[in-house]
Formats: structure tokens, sequence, C-alpha cells
């Protein structure tokens, strides 16, 4: 059988390369790419649509999700916190709309169809609001949590994180882990239909699953900065039994 078709979202920033400076660009971390590489599956880029209205965008979305095998929602800037009903903070990005929209569309079409879905870091955060959750925008601001997950800006943190070893991501990782999290927000009241996995040492929530789906898996830290397979492993695997059931 051939290798599962792995979709991943993708930034929308400006970027310098060769003689072009500050230009428009779909990016992303070579190492999501390398991540499902390793894990047998093969990657596919979802680069964000701009000048869709949300009927459009949903369609768009059905219709990528449904050549799809398994979804990465990656990490990346900040949510807009209108997205779950909150005022932006002073120290939340500026909001990339048109990212969140598209996101928001795939990740709804892949529920749909019960495709496989891991999310990352802010797809983790965009999974939760989208579910009806809701984040804390400013982890620093809460003395209980202060700069453990972010140490300093663009540098990895290694947290400790306590995983349920009988559901996702534990059950393919163990029951404790060191991950690498460079995160300022974090989830607050999770969303319907998830259930937490996963905590840090301060009691912030760092994974999540829906047990009513074959595999929705959701992840605070950056999985795909670590040399172990195992997490893209189960994702590969499940879209691998997702391609065999259609």
């Amino acid at each position: 059988m051939p290798a599962p078709l792995i979709g991943l979202s993708m930034y929308q920033e400006t970027a310098t390369w060769g003689a072009w400076k500050n230009v428009p660009a779909s990016l992303l971390p070579h190492a999501y790419i390398d991540s499902v590489t390793r894990a047998g599956g093969t990657p596919l880029l979802l680069p964000q649509h701009l000048e869709h209205d949300a009927e459009e965008l949903q369609a768009e979305a059905r219709h990528v999700v449904s050549v799809l095998h398994g979804l990465v929602l990656t990490g990346g800037p900040d949510l807009d916190p209108a997205g779950y009903g909150a005022v932006r903070h002073l120290d939340t990005d500026t909001p990339r709309k048109a990212r969140d929209a598209w996101e928001y569309a795939l990740l709804a079409a892949a529920l749909e169809q019960d495709l496989p879905v891991l999310a990352v870091c802010r797809g983790f955060q965009l999974l939760n609001a989208a579910r009806g959750g809701t984040l804390r925008q400013h982890l620093p601001d809460e003395a209980v949590y202060g700069d453990a997950h972010r140490q300093q800006v663009g540098q990895y943190a290694a947290v400790r994180i306590d995983l349920d070893p009988a559901a996702p991501p534990g059950r393919h990782l163990g029951a404790h882990i060191i991950a690498w999290c460079h995160h300022h927000q974090g989830i607050d009241k999770l969303g319907e239909g998830l259930e937490s996995s996963g905590n840090a040492p301060d009691g912030l929530i760092e994974a999540a699953w829906m047990p009513a789906k074959d595999f929705v898996v959701g992840v605070q830290w950056h999985p795909e900065e670590d040399s172990k397979p195992e997490l893209f492993r189960s994702l590969t695997d499940a879209a691998t039994r997702y391609a065999k059931g259609r």
C-alpha cells in the first residue's frame, strides 16, 4: 500500500532568500516534513487561502480533506482571541486571521470525516478553541506558570510532561517524557469532547485527545523537534487504517 498522505498546515509570513527581501511566503519548518517522512507518511503542504469567503473556504477544505489520510495542524503565532470569545492581551501576537480561518475549516472537515489529526502547539490551541474551549493568553502573568514553558524566545525549553499511559499520546510515548516547549499561552477551559491526557508539573494541560474519534490528539509541545518517531508514527498508523477503511 502507498504511504499515507499527511497534510500539514503552513505559516504565511515574510521571508528573505537569495536576492529577494521580505517577500510574502508560505513557510513550514522542515522538521515537520522530516518527522512525517521518517514515520512512513508522504507530506503534503497546505498553504492558507487569502481571498475565500467562509462558504468557499469550507468547500475547499472538504475537497482537500477528501484526498488526505491524516492532518497535522502545525505550530506558529497566537490565535486571534476573538475566535474563543476573548479580548486580545497586550502580549498576544498580531492575529493571522486568514490562517486561522483556513485551519478552522480544515479541522472542521477533518472531524466531519473522522480523519486522523495531530495538533501541535498552536494547532492544539486551535483544536481546543474550535471545540468551544478557551486559552490563557500569557502564562508569565500567572505566578504558578511563569516562564517555564518559554524561558527564552527562539529557544525551546525542556519540560517534564506526565502522561496518562492508557490514553494517547501516553499510549505511544509512555507515562513520562521530557518535551520541547515554546509557548507563552496555554489551555484554560478544555473544549467539548476533549479529555486531558497530559500535564506539566505546574498543572498546565499539555496533551488532550478526543475519545469519540479514532485519532485526534493535541500536544502543547513540539514533537517535530524530538528525534523519537513514536507520536508521528502513531499518526501515520492511524492514517493507514483510515486509508484502508475508505
